[in-house]
């Protein structure tokens, strides 16, 4: 066999997003008191340190409020990360059954699995809450390791955790934050999955000259 590793991205690939209730920006800044507008310039600027592990999901939330002039009492900021909590939860609940057919017949080929995911604090609860979280030898969390997708160090990382060359790994993921150009650099070999995407309001087109996936078992032609 050639390939000795399956290592997934999360969202949009394993579960998604779509199709159920989200916690949304507009909801939050309705509990928040904060102009919409005000709260992205000052959320975004955060973003690459939320994923890295520099700053939480909590003091996100208080460094918006501080710039935008909005005291936030804890019970609020509770309630807050609550909602977010329990609305990623629900992202799990609704895995394509497909996806745990494609699971099984990996582990029962031999192969090893890992996923790779960028993500803040309240979603590393949250993964490591899931039944999907059982079926992973490696989780790597950007939050937990400081590197983020599409840095190829985090796919090196992640092939040395398994003890095995970047080379003899398959990373398949729906193609965000640029993880399948990002998996290539590293060496292993990129799938675009769809089964998630291909679902969603604006259809998300093929990357030209990568291998792609239209269900779960698809994989299984790239093994």
């Amino acid at each position: 066999m050639q390939y000795k590793a399956v290592i997934f991205d999360l969202f949009e690939t394993l579960i998604t997003e779509w199709g159920h209730k989200k916690y949304t920006k507009n909801e939050m800044c309705s509990d928040l008191g904060i102009d919409r507008v005000d709260f992205d310039i000052y959320w975004n600027e955060k973003e690459t340190e939320r994923y890295t592990g520099d700053i939480s999901f909590s003091d996100s939330i208080r460094y918006v409020c501080e710039k935008c002039g909005r005291q936030i009492d804890e019970p609020l900021l509770s309630a807050i990360t609550e909602k977010r909590i329990k609305t990623k939860s629900v992202c799990f609940e609704y895995v394509a059954p497909d996806v745990y057919q494609l699971l099984d017949k990996l582990k029962a080929m031999g192969l090893r699995l890992a996923i790779i995911s960028n993500c803040s604090s309240e979603e590393v609860t949250v993964i490591k809450q899931s039944k999907l979280y059982e079926y992973f030898e490696q989780v790597i969390l950007s939050y937990e390791v400081g590197i983020q997708k599409p840095d190829k160090c985090i796919y090196e990382k992640t092939a040395d955790l398994l003890s095995i060359a970047p080379e003899e790994c398959i990373f398949a993921g729906d193609g965000g934050s640029n993880e399948l150009e990002g998996a290539m650099s590293a060496g292993m070999k990129a799938v675009q999955v769809k089964w998630y995407t291909n679902q969603l309001p604006h259809r998300r087109d093929s990357i030209a000259g990568l291998l792609t996936a239209e269900r779960p078992l698809d994989i299984l032609r790239y093994i």
